[in-house]
């Protein structure tokens, strides 16, 4: 048996040539475009399950397994080794630890540049907590719908360690609200991917455990379909083998699942500044200067500022904040239709706002006249969130230009 060694973009790779195939009652097991997908298994600082995992899968009918070692040092030098040992096994070794997107990626990439005729990947994680039976089946749905598949455990178990628990069901809802996804397991590792997605899945931002929630988001953004499959849910030793680090990663996974909202936050509020202080001086004005009822100089000034402000949202929204990956002209109608009803019922509450004052009496008669100053920001509290589902998934939505462009297949379910 002939063992090549050479290197992959700075990673040293270790292959041995050849097919492990899965035997039953004597007889090698071929299906068709299963056999052509890959699994790919990110490691670090591996025990002697991972040698278990990669036989599993030859075992269940996988033929090409991609290892990578993501710079577990000397130490576990030999495991991998073992691993390598086996025919049909690709070894990528990382000099240094650089995260489990980063492992992902390189996989991904050699894939991509070395391998011919496979019809997809799926990664699994190699402390044995992915049954192969259920790799199979994830692998096999990859191919028969010609989508992402999403291998999702059942949290509710009695035997789900708390914290893995609680951080699926709070990162789940999350999700759902700030990103309008519902997914039933947010952080699985089990992901079976079409041959086609694997050259946008190199394009996911992340290098750490983040790259798997950003990968998620990218379904979104650029409409991968996707699915979800139940798995066998296993937790080895209450998953103390993890490495998942629970401060940084769990800050860089939230930091991307609210970042469009931080920073659609950041922009009302700047936006609401210009608003209020454009507002502000139209009324100083009118108020001085002009012999017009309160209610007409509330809605001049309230209309001024609103056109201002508006243009300004409306650009650093589809620059900054959505990075849409639309047509800016196509958003600014979509952005005006949503704009001009809720600048209508904005300017409706601040009027009602302003005559309630008027009406009850309650504020002095010299501040009465700027009270629309004080109602302003708590009508704008009230259609901030609405505002921010509305842009996120209509106005700034990605269109069909920005989509991954695939062929049509007789499977695929649309």
């Amino acid at each position: 048996m002939n063992t090549g060694v050479g290197t992959f973009g700075g990673v040293e790779i270790s292959n041995v040539p050849g097919i492990y195939n899965r035997k039953k009652d004597g007889k090698v097991e071929m299906n068709g475009d299963f056999s052509k997908v890959v699994a790919v298994i990110p490691s670090l600082r591996p025990d002697d399950k991972l040698l278990t995992v990669v036989k599993s899968l030859f075992e269940e009918g996988f033929r090409r397994v991609i290892v990578v070692d993501d710079g577990s040092g000397d130490a576990y030098r030999e495991r991998f080794e073992r691993c390598a040992a086996l025919s049909g096994v690709t070894l990528l070794t990382h000099p240094v630890n650089r995260g489990k997107g980063a492992a992902i990626k390189t996989a991904f990439a050699y894939i991509l540049e070395k391998m011919k005729n496979f019809s997809g990947a799926i990664t699994v994680d190699g402390d044995a907590q992915h049954c192969p039976e259920d790799c199979r089946r994830c692998a096999e749905a990859m191919i028969k719908d010609d989508r992402v598949v999403l291998g999702v455990r059942d949290f509710s178990g009695a035997a789900v360690p708390k914290r893995s628990r609680m951080g699926n069901r709070t990162t789940s809802l999350v999700f759902k609200i700030f990103c309008g996804m519902k997914l039933s397991d947010t952080q699985t590792g089990l992901r079976a991917f079409p041959a086609d997605i694997l050259p946008k899945m190199l394009e996911t931002r992340g290098e750490r455990y983040e790259y798997e929630t950003q990968m998620l988001l990218d379904f979104k953004t650029y409409k991968i379909p996707y699915e979800e499959i139940v798995i066998r849910t296993v937790y080895i030793e209450d998953n103390n083998g993890s490495h998942f680090r629970a401060v940084r990663d769990s800050f860089r996974i939230y930091r991307m699942i609210f970042g469009h909202f931080v920073k659609y936050s950041a922009m009302s509020v700047i936006s609401y500044f210009i608003e209020w202080a454009i507002m502000s001086g139209v009324l100083l004005l009118l108020n001085n200067a002009t012999e017009r009822t309160l209610l007409q100089r509330t809605a001049i000034a309230f209309l001024c500022a609103r056109a201002v402000s508006s243009v300004f949202n409306f650009v650093v929204n589809y620059k900054l904040v959505f990075k849409a990956k639309c047509s800016m002209l196509r958003a600014l109608y979509k952005y005006y239709a949503l704009c001009v009803p809720l600048a209508a019922i904005g300017l409706f509450l601040n009027l009602l706002g302003v005559k309630g004052v008027s009406v009850w009496g309650f504020l002095p008669e010299a501040v009465e006249e700027y009270a629309q100053l004080v109602i302003h920001p708590l009508v704008q509290m009230i259609l901030f969130v609405v505002t921010y589902g509305l842009q996120r998934e209509w106005v700034y939505r990605t269109d069909a230009a920005h989509q991954i462009k695939r062929k049509k297949k007789r499977n695929r379910k649309e």
